[in-house]
């Protein structure tokens, strides 16, 4: 009896929520926003002959990749000329080798391709969670979007560094982007929380909205994963997870400590606000406690509201906040974010769009590129984080912290926003007073029964 009720708890999907009204975007904005991208990538690639990719953190994927091929315990040996460790799950080796058959700058510039193109796939599937149909005005307004969003800090520094993170957040819309019905849905989010542990928060939130299949599904996945890591890598398997070597914050953060600007998470903002180089303190803990409750609150009010995109962009920014370790180059849910914001603006009526369109703008504004000195002194595009260090006063520690504090901004005002929509509408000045019939119209009496003749 008990397998049975496990069963169907398993297999349950919740009742229709409310959707997103459909909307066919036309496809005249194909052209534009293509144009657009291709002129935002070729000033791009003029800015790279300045400033090429380095691709530090590819090289650190090469590395352990090679180390694995050669038998040789990965995660106790550094990579890179900044002696980086390979701080990823062993089950991800066999999936970096195909690298090490690539020369250093081909590897770079295939990552980059395919990090470029993975992100246009999940501003894609991001439009579809929002209700856009029409093939190529979806494409167009990705391709819009993506325009602008080569010139942003995250985005710019992922491509730099050679990260893999654009590779996790689209497993995570893509599966997101999935009806609810679908017995494949969370396969997605368990590859990428076994690939990085940040996204089974996302679990979390598939359990917090009673899609009790998904989450099953996503935590097979990631528990298949792992065991089948185990199989392939077992001395790297245990010095991960047994031997904690995944888990220590210690290990990223060994060459800059959680003052370093470029930490983003609660722990480097709350080191920074604390003047304090300790890690895993008890006032990171409680802030991660509260944060962690309260964005996931936040996004399962936004589910239940029908703002499905709106609630997996505060869970992506969730798990940004609440990870001890979050580089700026994690925060390309700014990408997810702005189509949401565009959206919000869209849907205001009278009034309203002023606002929502500032806020779309005020909101994508701190994660661009600003003009700043680099390290000769010669003033290139740099991230408002990095710009911090020639400010003073108040004006440093809000640019210092610019990423968590727009998503405090942004939470606050989606708390706002759904007290406003719940709010019943009230007249303002009562009706005239009418009195009741003392007698029901002729239409609305009771049929009157006649004998037959």
């Amino acid at each position: 009896m008990t397998v049975s009720r496990l069963r169907a708890l398993a297999a349950t999907v919740p009742a229709g929520r409310p959707a997103p009204r459909p909307v066919t975007l036309p496809s005249w904005l194909l052209l534009p926003g293509l144009l657009a991208l291709a002129g935002s990538l070729a000033a791009y690639a003029v800015f790279l002959d300045h400033d090429p990719l380095r691709g530090t953190d590819l090289w650190m994927y090469v590395g352990g990749a090679r180390a694995f091929l050669d038998g040789e315990p990965v995660y106790r040996l550094g990579y890179t000329t900044l002696n980086l460790p390979y701080t990823y799950p062993p089950i991800t080796l066999p999936l970096m080798t195909p690298l090490t058959l690539l020369g250093d700058r081909a590897a770079l510039y295939v990552w980059t391709v395919g990090g470029l193109l993975a992100m246009l796939a999940a501003l894609w599937f991001t439009t579809r969670m929002l209700g856009y149909r029409g093939a190529a005005g979806r494409l167009g307004l990705a391709a819009a979007v993506l325009a602008v969003l080569v010139w942003s800090e995250p985005l710019h520094r992922t491509f730099f560094l050679g990260q893999i993170n654009i590779f996790v957040l689209l497993l995570v819309v893509a599966d997101l982007a999935r009806p609810d019905r679908s017995r494949f849905k969370g396969v997605g989010i368990g590859v990428a929380t076994s690939i990085k542990l940040l996204p089974g928060l996302f679990v979390v939130y598939l359990l917090l909205t009673r899609r009790i299949r998904a989450a099953v599904v996503a935590g097979a996945t990631f528990a298949g994963l792992t065991v089948l890591g185990a199989i392939i890598q077992p001395g790297g398997s245990y010095d991960y997870w047994i031997d904690g070597r995944g888990f220590d914050s210690s290990r990223p953060l060994a060459t800059s400590g959680p003052r370093y600007v470029g930490n983003q998470s609660l722990q480097g903002f709350v080191a920074r606000v604390l003047g304090s180089d300790e890690l895993n303190s008890g006032s990171w803990m409680l802030a991660v406690v509260l944060a962690g409750v309260a964005g996931l609150a936040l996004a399962v009010a936004l589910h239940r509201q029908g703002e499905e995109a709106a609630a997996m962009v505060m869970v992506g920014f969730t798990t940004l906040a609440v990870s001890p370790v979050s580089w700026s180059h994690y925060w390309i849910w700014a990408g997810p974010m702005a189509l949401v914001l565009i959206d919000l603006a869209r849907r205001a009526r009278g009034p309203a769009r002023v606002p929502a369109a500032a806020l779309a703008v005020a909101a994508v504004l701190p994660f661009l590129l600003w003009p700043g000195p680099d390290r000769t002194g010669a003033t290139v595009p740099r991230g408002l984080i990095w710009s911090s260090g020639h400010m003073e006063g108040t004006a440093k520690s809000l640019a210092a912290d610019a990423y968590l504090l727009t998503t405090l901004a942004l939470g606050l005002i989606a708390v706002a926003w759904l007290l406003l929509r719940r709010r019943p509408v009230v007249a303002t000045e009562p009706g005239p007073v009418r009195p009741l019939p003392t007698q029901p119209a002729p239409a609305e009496r009771e049929p009157v029964e006649r004998e037959p003749v």
